[in-house]
């Protein structure tokens, strides 16, 4: 085949996913491709298009698994496909919604199956090999939808329906299908009473499961039961039987086996339902719970075997029992948390475990004591099988061990005990990081292999799984290698251990894991270890006690430290002691005897030291107390010190060290401690004046000394005894005199701390103002509109009351201090002036960096600096301006560029802010200063001045770029110019298809997502310009105009959908409605006529109303609940409608032949009625007046055109036949009688005229006419006896013989004469 055949067909089909909606511009090379090969290859036979979720458009030979929307096309098999034979090998549809398959069998069973069956247009060997082909294809499609969800349904071929059997099973071809079908009906019956099958799924079930399973299998073979019962089944059963076919017999085998099978399963689920309420109770128990339970279950297993008609087999109660062990094994596994395990909850797992275990030995012992009674008791010799059963209780329990083993691993290994991990060991020697590595490592290398368990997951839990028995395996073998390698490392930490403390620690440590059979052996050998250290330890201790040398503490006296030291020895003897109460009794025995002994000797030893510093005490040491308590320092400043001997705190330490070990104190010395505390108490309050003496001296600057000169005179004078003439033993008067300069120091100290105190205020206060920001710039906050302007005003407000605050609180401290000073001389005033100007360069300066700071602030917000660029500080919202009558929709900034330069200029407002602080010198002397105000300084201040500068050229350049960025909206002006109504108006009288409407609206989708992608937030310098306003507008517009767009939509499609249904419906009323007279016949074939040749049209009108709605569901428009329903029943009633046609047109048949068998006799008879009347009363007697004459032939016309109508109807409706003779005779002789009686009728008019006037000669001429006219009537009337013909022909010859007869001949003569001449 040529390329440019292939792509004339190609565009065949091309045109047609067109059609149905597949949008051409995502055709793609591949697609092609796909096309070409379904094309060429004839033994693919069908091919699906549709749109992924990635919209990318896919051509398939196989269904996809959930789409919403794919159109379909099918190929007759082996059928070539070329432009001439298109139509006839390809078939294609749209599915739309839900399953592809479910919405393929519905239209197939509801649309396509019928057709095929009633078609009567397709060639006999065509339709016979397509028939065969849908059923196959239908076949399986049924399986395929009902499969999913477990049901098993038969699949009944409408053609069976459409013939009686007689006449079917005559018909070999439809055997032959028929046969295939119930071929499939058999297998699946057998699918249902596959036993292995059965068995198979429930080897591994509960009990539970296996009451729900006889459940579901009543169920299901009480379904298939009834479909076995429908009429159609039963019409084909019946075909194939008098076709003699050899597949009814197995068939109905197979019904019947389904039968019994049904009624033992509804059996075995009535005796094993007894057993469902225990079950479930045991279901929610815990293993300790269930074995209380057990016996009670297994009591009533005995009474289904007892009674059970089918369930009583030893297979069947065995299988039972196993499928206890199954639940008895899925509540202990269902109990064990592998997460709790594997995360270290040891010791709670190994008692769950350990129930887990005495659970199933408990089931054990109660299934071979119920084995045992079977095989005793049982009248059928039941004896059930213990060795399967015993093997696979044990094989849960050897589970159950081993993950008992793993966590008491962790506990030994890991260091877990129940969701935490015990403290990681210390070890002290210089190797303590390399020990602890070991053991880390060790950790690691345990839960590597412990992952390696963790990672099978569900294999854990599985008995039959081999993969968990080679790993545990491999994991047996990591832990028999990390028992080497704690060995190791017991070996290698005890080589660092030198005291028995260190090792009996150690020991501890390693206390968990001894009990593994080799760690444990390990252990014993270092407990040997230890003792012999401390042994080693009590030799060391004996040899430095024979060796008579000591090391004190540092800072101690000889003996007391001598005393101590020994103290130690024991104390470092008794701490490993103390720890040693794990170890074996025979060892404590040994360890506790030789430590006895040792204590002994060291406390002989502490006796002797306290003998000697007893004979070595001095009583002369209290003659140091006569001298005076102060000195002064032989340097110029000034400073004093305490003059006190050191020696006698040695004395006095001594006698504290000695009271503490509880010794008692010597005579001599005992009234000691009285004095020590008073003249410890002495000499700390004489440190005391001393220090703070000294500390009032070196707190002032020689500037200070002229402010305090008056004060540190009346100090020196008052501590003048201290230095000359007052000693320590005078404790009494010494502490009097120090209470008095105490007083006098630390009220002058508390001046000079007061002083400096308030120096120091002032110093914070002026850092205070310095800091204190009058702009509030955080670097995070972003300003909207006024918020920034709104927001310093705030912060300068409550930053102006700190200001205040801190200077009026500078100014009570000037004013405080200044009354120290008031009194003082002309000098000290002095000073005074010159620190007043000194406070008030401070205030300046402090207001000043105010400023600056605030500034240069504003202006790392505006410009940044050379390596960072500023944060965004405002907010400039761009929203787009609606119309009004007087201006046009447009973009702008909100605030505008101008109203935020005039924000940013803050300065003015800082100087106002600090213009109402004044110098100092003016507020306490109440005297103008001569210096310039404050904040005029400030304000022409150069560096200040360069800030703002620097400010406004930024803003100005952010401006410019602000500007530009306001030009990407200009690509979206369409959206607000175009006028939504107007736009509408034109769009609906244009009437566009439903593809054109999901264009627009995936357009205006579009444009929004469009909209959406632009960036929100545009940071440019300092301002972040805020799309959101105009991508909020623009995106609003563009959906009111979707939402214009399905609206419109929405009315098309519910108005249509309406007229639909309102006109299937009432077509169907009136097909359906029986006619009661020829006229409502020929209505009604008339409407069937019209409905059937509309059909095409109607489908198309059905598949629109679906397109419409399916994008109404696209985009999520609500339907009217009346109208979604009247939309989800309109195929059904599309179908019931063409039904109601087929049907309607059946009933028209009868009632034709009913009609033609009634109305044509009976018009006959009312013709041949309607001519005798007229025959024998119609006006044909002269008396008759022409009135009345008339008036009886117009009603014998109105009578003759029913005839005629009803002849017509008659012969359009029911047939010609020959009736128009008789109508034509009567319609001839009416119109003979009119045309009499209207000559009469102008005869008698002319006659009352002429006979009461003057005869003329037009009288005579309409007389010869009227009679001309009788003459021509009464030739074509001579066979009738009419008497009106002869009654005019006399009155008008009368008249012509009066009018000429003589003047002297009576007119009677004449009469006479005439008479004379009738008779002759």
């Amino acid at each position: 085949m040529d390329e440019e055949y292939s792509k004339t067909i190609r565009q065949l089909f091309i045109r047609l996913m067109t059609v149905t909606g597949v949008p051409r511009e995502l055709l793609t090379d591949d697609n092609e491709r796909a096309l070409d090969q379904f094309i060429d290859d004839t033994s693919i036979t069908t091919m699906v298009v549709y749109v992924d979720t990635y919209d990318r458009l896919r051509v398939e030979f196989s269904m996809p698994s959930q789409v919403e929307q794919l159109t379909y096309f099918s190929r007759i098999p082996g059928a070539i496909i070329t432009a001439e034979t298109f139509d006839a090998a390809v078939q294609f549809g749209t599915v739309r919604g839900g399953s592809p398959t479910q919405r393929l069998l519905r239209e197939m069973t509801c649309l396509h199956a019928p057709a095929v069956a009633l078609s009567t247009d397709m060639e006999r060997n065509i339709k016979d090999e397509y028939t065969n082909q849908m059923h196959c294809f239908l076949v399986n499609l049924t399986d395929a939808v009902y499969n999913t969800v477990g049901n098993t349904v038969l699949y009944i071929p409408m053609e069976a329906l459409q013939c009686r059997p007689e006449v079917a099973s005559k018909d070999k071809k439809l055997i032959q299908r028929m046969e295939s079908v119930m071929i499939h009906w058999a297998d699946q019956v057998k699918k249902l009473l596959s036993t292995q099958e059965i068995m198979k799924m429930r080897e591994k079930c509960g009990p539970l499961q296996e009451i729900a399973f006889w459940k579901s299998c009543s169920a299901k073979l009480s379904d298939i039961s009834q479909q076995l019962q429908k009429p159609g089944v039963r019409q084909i059963q019946k075909i194939l039987l008098l076709s003699k076919s050899r597949h009814v017999k197995d068939f109905c085998k197979l019904a019947q086996e389904i039968q019994e099978f049904s009624v033992m399963a509804q059996s075995n689920t009535t005796f094993l339902s007894i057993l469902k309420e225990p079950l479930e109770e045991l279901a929610r128990l815990k293993p300790s719970q269930v074995a209380p339970k057990l016996q009670h279950i297994v009591s009533l297993i005995r009474i289904i075997y007892d009674h059970s008609p089918h369930y009583n087999t030893k297979e069947r109660i065995t299988g039972l029992f196993h499928k206890m062990s199954n639940e008895i094994n899925r509540l202990c596994f269902q109990s064990i948390s592998l997460d709790r395990i594997f995360k270290g909850y040891a010791l709670s797992s190994k008692q769950n475990l350990n129930d887990c275990i005495q659970c199933c030995l408990q089931w054990k012992e109660i299934y071979q004591h119920a084995a045992q009674i079977y095989h005793e008791r049982s009248p059928n010799d039941c004896v059930l099988d213990q060795s399967s059963f015993v093997v696979v209780v044990d094989v849960s329990i050897q589970r159950f061990k081993e993950l008992l083993e793993i966590c008491e691993c962790q506990y030994q290994f890991a260091r877990w005990e129940d969701g935490q991990q015990r403290a990681l060991p210390c070890f002290w020697s210089s190797q303590g990081p390399e020990f602890t590595h070991s053991l880390l490592e060790i950790e690691d290398n345990f839960n590597r292999g412990l992952k390696d368990l963790q990672f099978l997951d569900e294999d854990i839990l599985d008995v039959e799984s081999t993969t968990w028995r080679n790993k545990f395996i491999q994991y047996r073998a990591v832990v028999k290698d990390l028992e080497m390698k704690t060995m190791n490392l017991i070996n290698s930490v005890f080589k660092t251990v030198y005291t028995v403390e260190e090792g009996v620690r150690l020991l501890y440590i390693f206390r968990p894991i001894c009990s593994r059979e080799a760690i444990k052996r390990t252990t014993e050998e270092k407990v040997e270890e230890v003792i012999n250290i401390f042994h080693n330890e009590l030799q060391m201790v004996n040899k430095e006690l024979n060796q008579k040398t000591c090391s004190p503490p540092d800072r101690m006296p000889r003996l007391t430290g001598k005393a101590h030291w020994l103290m130690a020895l024991r104390q470092s003897l008794a701490t490993p002691m103390e720890k040693a109460h794990f170890l074996p009794e025979s060892y404590n025995q040994k360890l506790f005897f030789t430590y006895s002994q040792m204590v002994q000797v060291l406390d002989e030893m502490e006796r002797k030291s306290f003998s000697e510093w007893n004979q070595r005490l001095d009583g002369q040491c209290l003659t140091k107390l006569e001298q005076p308590l102060m000195v002064r320092r032989e340097d110029r400043t000034a400073k004093l010190n305490v003059n006190f001997d050191n020696n006698l705190l040695n004395i006095f330490s001594e006698i504290d060290y000695w009271d503490r070990l509880k010794y008692e104190i010597p005579q001599c010395v005992s009234d000691m401690p009285q004095d020590r505390e008073g003249i410890r108490c002495l000499s700390e309050r004489a440190l005391l004046l001393v220090t703070n003496y000294n500390r009032i001296i070196g707190m002032l600057s020689p500037h200070e000394w002229g402010l305090f000169q008056k004060q540190i005179g009346s100090i020196n004078k008052k501590i003048e005894p201290g230095l000359t003439e007052l000693p320590w033993s005078a404790q009494g008067a010494a502490n009097f005199f120090i209470q008095e300069c105490l007083l006098h120091v630390n009220k002058v100290k508390w001046i000079v701390d007061g002083y400096k105190a308030s120096n120091q205020s002032i110093s914070n206060l002026c850092r205070r103002i310095s800091e204190t920001l009058l702009v509030k710039l955080d670097g995070k906050t972003v300003y909207r509109n006024q918020e920034f302007e709104d927001d310093q005003k705030t912060h300068q407000q409550s930053q102006l009351q700190i200001l205040r605050s801190a200077h009026q609180n500078i100014v009570n401290i000037m004013t405080r201090i200044h009354k120290i000073f008031s009194n003082d001389g002309p000098e000290v005033q002095e000073h005074w002036v010159t620190y007043t100007e000194k406070v008030d360069h401070l205030v300046e300066q402090a207001l000043r960096g105010s400023v600056k700071h605030s500034m240069e602030k504003l202006s790392m917000a505006i410009i940044g600096d050379s390596k960072t660029t500023p944060n965004p500080l405002f907010i400039v919202r761009v929203a787009l301006r609606q119309a009004t009558l007087q201006t046009t929709p447009k973009v702008e900034f909100f605030p505008t560029l101008g109203k935020l330069a005039q924000i940013v200029n803050i300065m003015p407002r800082l100087i106002d802010t600090i213009s109402e602080f004044k110098r100092l010198p003016e507020i306490l002397s109440c005297k103008r200063s001569d210096r310039n105000p404050i904040h005029k300084n400030i304000e022409q201040d150069e560096e200040i001045r360069k800030i703002q500068a620097a400010v406004v050229a930024g803003m100005t350049g952010n401006a410019s770029q602000l500007q530009v960025c306001l030009k990407i909206w200009d690509k979206y002006r369409d959206i607000w110019q175009s006028n939504q109504d107007s736009f509408i108006q034109r769009y609906e009288s244009l009437n566009p298809p439903a593809t054109t409407f999901d264009a627009d609206i995936h357009r205006y989708t579009e444009k929004a997502y469009t909209i959406q992608q632009e960036d929100t937030f545009l940071n440019i310098w300092v301002v972040t310009l805020d799309c959101s306003p105009i991508k909020s507008s623009l995106a609003h517009l563009c959906s009111e105009w979707q939402t214009k767009f399905t609206e419109l939509l929405s009315q098309m499609a519910t108005t249509h959908l309406k007229e639909l249904h309102g006109s299937l419906q009432d077509n169907s009323n009136r097909l359906r409605r029986p006619p009661q007279t020829l006229a409502e016949f020929g209505e009604s074939m008339k409407l069937l006529e019209t409905l059937q040749g509309d059909l095409a049209k109607t489908e198309d009108q059905i598949l629109l109303i679906h397109d419409q709605f399916a994008i109404l569901d696209k985009y999520e428009v609500p339907v009217e609940q009346a109208v979604q329903v009247m939309r989800e029943v309109l195929d059904g009633d599309w179908v019931w409608f063409q039904q109601v046609l087929i049907d309607s047109e059946i009933m028209l048949q009868k009632e034709k032949e009913s009609f033609t068998n009634s109305i044509i006799p009976e018009f006959l008879k009312k013709i041949k009625t309607i001519v005798q009347e007229f025959n024998s009363t119609g006006p044909f007697d002269r008396a008759l007046s022409t009135e009345l004459a008339l008036n009886e032939i117009v009603g014998y016309r109105c009578q003759l055109e029913t005839l005629k109508e009803e002849e017509s109807a008659i012969s359009h409706w029911l047939g010609f036949f020959e009736t128009a003779k008789s109508i034509q005779m009567l319609e001839k002789d009416l119109d003979h009688l009119q045309q009499l009686w209207e000559i009469t009728q102008e005869w008698n008019a002319n006659w009352d005229i002429w006979k009461v006037g003057q005869l003329s000669t037009q009288a005579e001429s309409t007389a010869q006419d009227l009679f001309k006219k009788l003459l021509n009537l009464q030739g074509e009337l001579k066979d009738k006896e009419w008497d009106i013909v002869d009654s005019s022909k006399d009155r008008i010859d009368q008249f012509k013989q009066i009018q000429w007869r003589p003047a002297n001949r009576p007119p009677s003569t004449l009469s006479q004469t005439k008479k004379n001449k009738k008779k002759k």
